[in-house]
């Protein structure tokens, strides 16, 4: 549970409040339990909630606030191209398939 709110405090945290909304009349609804990044190319990415929980993708997030600060009214951008991303997501898609949810995955970088 102190988990789980963790998580909450960090969506919010990043989403700029409760009530996040999409503005543009193209852009897709972001699926529910997960969150919209942008990678510095400009590529848009449906990230799930529960990465939050790795600790490389935390530190993507931190390195992204050290670059460009904390996000507030505009999106996440995340210092790292398309091709990287997908590199780090596989690494966590892959961790969380072999260790079952259970264990930290270790740093890509």
């Amino acid at each position: 549970m102190v988990r789980s709110l963790k998580l909450t405090e960090i969506s919010k945290k990043w989403h700029g409040g409760s009530g996040s909304k999409v503005t543009s009349p193209s852009a897709a609804a972001c699926p529910r339990g997960h969150f919209a990044a942008y990678t510095r190319d400009g590529r848009r990415f449906f990230i799930p909630i529960d990465y939050l929980g790795s600790d490389t993708f935390r530190e993507l997030l931190n390195m992204a606030e050290e670059e460009f600060g904390a996000p507030g009214g505009r999106p996440i951008v995340l210092p790292c191209s398309a091709d990287r991303l997908e590199q780090i997501l596989d690494a966590i898609r892959g961790a969380k398939k072999k260790c079952a949810g259970a264990g930290r995955i270790s740093k890509i970088w």
